[in-house]
């Protein structure tokens, strides 16, 4: 993982209280998505970024990870998909509401970090209607998993 993202991600993971959601966990998910990759673009499927996050989606669940908001809230540029820090604190918001929606469903608590990884691909009620990983996004979960334990090694 890039040195520089580090502190990003670190405190991105503070933003949830989750223990699943960890440093590690949004590393291994952001060199998935984009090989940590800022200018990353699916166009087909409307993904940017080093998250890939769909402008749209990014729009919803917004955050100012690295504090540049001029603090009119007018939204001229306080939050950006494009900028690592807001995509990845965003992301780390994102997953913590699909881990504690996993929960609620009573998903096992040993797949969590599966299952948001697959929550991230697809959405939460997928995961929760297929009661796991849905088999479309199971090779994304599985690089997401060998990342991880490289990360936590």
């Amino acid at each position: 993982m890039p040195e520089a993202l580090r502190p990003v991600l670190v405190n991105a993971a503070r933003r949830c209280t989750d223990a699943e959601v960890t440093p590690a966990l949004l590393a291994a998910m952001v060199k998935a998505e984009s090989g940590f990759d800022v200018n990353a673009a699916r166009p087909e499927a409307e993904e940017y970024g080093i998250a890939m996050w769909t402008p749209s989606v990014f729009r919803a669940w917004a955050v100012d990870g690295d504090g540049d908001g001029d603090g009119d809230g007018d939204g001229d540029g306080d939050k950006d998909y494009r900028s690592p820090a807001d995509a990845i604190s965003t992301m780390s918001l994102y997953v913590c509401r699909l881990d504690q929606q996993f929960k609620k469903a009573h998903l096992p608590a040993e797949d969590l970090q599966a299952l948001i990884a697959a929550g991230y691909r697809t959405s939460d009620r997928t995961v929760i209607e297929e009661r796991g990983v849905p088999e479309r996004v199971k090779p994304h979960v599985d690089k997401v998993l060998r990342f991880l334990a490289a990360y936590e090694r």
